[in-house]
């Protein structure tokens, strides 16, 4: 099956759900977009809120899928008739906040994915406000099974991995990352669909905030590593490209890495992760 990634990267405002909301919807109105349902509409990590919410996040963090601004983003994928890919805070029991990814489909709410890898150094201080997620899981949809990540997420192979054994043919990491980590994350985007012959995703906020520059250069690759979209540094733009759902498939007959790994490597990972 074939189907469309559009890239939506933006620079979201601040702690001001309503003005990214129709920033959203406005994308989702562009006439490419409704050309083909089989299209998925990618936008960045906590892109609906804005990534430096500070604690304004206890008061915009909602229940997904059922908090107002989940509503509203369901009802953009309902009425343009596709897919739509977005992040926002979640809320949980009370005082408990998830990064979350929110995956919306033609007939509503897919699936979420929290975070997993939550940054506490450099210039991130996310343990102040979001809890690690415990779970990983892939969505299954019409156009086949997706994996989905956060930003710092993407530093752990072992999350990509998991979305290829358990079947995804895509993974798509949202993200908010500034430029001091441009290198690591477009040199782990090429190894994580080479090395797991898997599609790879990759959507970064835009332009500034709190006075940190967010790089863009949002990139799509396929299951072989190949590129096959890259948008502008440093400021918003957009892009489509093309993937399916069979070349992963073929790729893992080329360089059948995942098969090859003896699964008690595995086990050794378990091992040694837990003395650190």
């Amino acid at each position: 099956m074939k189907f469309r990634i559009a890239a939506a990267q933006i620079q979201s405002h601040q702690s001001d759900p309503l003005y990214n909301l129709k920033a959203i919807s406005r994308i989702c109105q562009k006439t490419e977009l409704t050309e083909d349902p089989n299209t998925i509409v990618v936008f960045p990590e906590l892109s609906v809120t804005g990534y430096f919410m500070h604690d304004d996040v206890f008061n915009l963090a909602e229940k997904v899928p059922t908090g107002p601004l989940c509503q509203k983003l369901e009802e953009i994928a309902r009425t343009n008739e596709f897919y739509l890919v977005v992040g926002l805070p979640e809320s949980s029991i009370p005082g408990l906040i998830y990064n979350t990814a929110v995956f919306f489909g033609p007939k509503g709410f897919l699936g979420k994915s929290r975070k997993i890898l939550i940054p506490n150094h450099s210039v991130f201080n996310e343990r102040r406000y979001f809890k690690s997620a415990t779970t990983l899981d892939v969505i299954d949809t019409p156009l086949g099974k997706f994996g989905l990540q956060i930003c710092y997420d993407l530093f752990s192979p072992e999350i990509t991995r998991a979305h290829a054994l358990l079947g995804a043919h895509t993974s798509i990491c949202i993200s908010a990352s500034p430029g001091i980590r441009r290198h690591y994350f477009e040199s782990f985007l090429h190894a994580r669909a080479m090395e797991n012959t898997i599609n790879m995703v990759y959507v970064n906020q835009a332009g500034i905030q709190d006075d940190m520059i967010f790089w863009g250069g949002s990139e799509i690759r396929n299951a072989t590593g190949k590129q096959v979209l890259k948008l502008r540094y440093d400021e918003p733009d957009f892009g489509i490209a093309k993937l399916d759902t069979e070349s992963p498939k073929h790729a893992k007959n080329f360089v059948p890495t995942l098969r090859d790994v003896p699964p008690w490597i595995y086990s050794e990972l378990e091992e040694g992760s837990r003395s650190l």
